[in-house]
């Protein structure tokens, strides 16, 4: 019984990686590269940076924070590539760091399915 339970724990956990692989996909696939300036760099919490980027779409200029904080702060003025939903412009990824969110979801899913299934058969048996 402990060991079907563990494999729950892993189908679970691969559930929530995969909500999330496919919310980072749909944005790399239907986002929209765009040029944003970083307008400044807060210290949230100790060590944890926040970023005010600008940044222009169909014409009108925004201001908007990133969503996860960073352990070094951007320089005020540096240029970055982010991808950004139209629809909802304050959810956004910077470029560079799209690529590697796929790919450690896509890791954390294997991984957990095959946890699951180790366990899973381990319980049935």
């Amino acid at each position: 019984m402990k060991d079907l339970i563990w494999g729950i724990i892993g189908l679970v956990i691969a559930a929530f990686g995969t909500v999330y692989l496919i919310k980072q996909a749909r944005l790399r696939k239907h986002g929209r590269v765009i040029l944003a300036e970083v307008l400044s760099a807060v210290e949230k919490k100790k060590g944890v940076y926040v970023h005010k980027l600008r940044f222009e779409l169909d014409g009108q200029t925004l201001e908007e924070e990133d969503r996860t904080g960073y352990s070094q702060p951007l320089k005020e003025g540096e240029t970055k590539l982010i991808v950004l939903d139209p629809a909802k412009p304050e959810i956004f990824e910077y470029e560079d760091e799209l690529k590697k969110n796929i790919i450690m979801a896509a890791v954390l899913v294997a991984v957990a399915l095959m946890f699951s299934i180790r366990w899973i058969i381990t319980g049935l048996k």
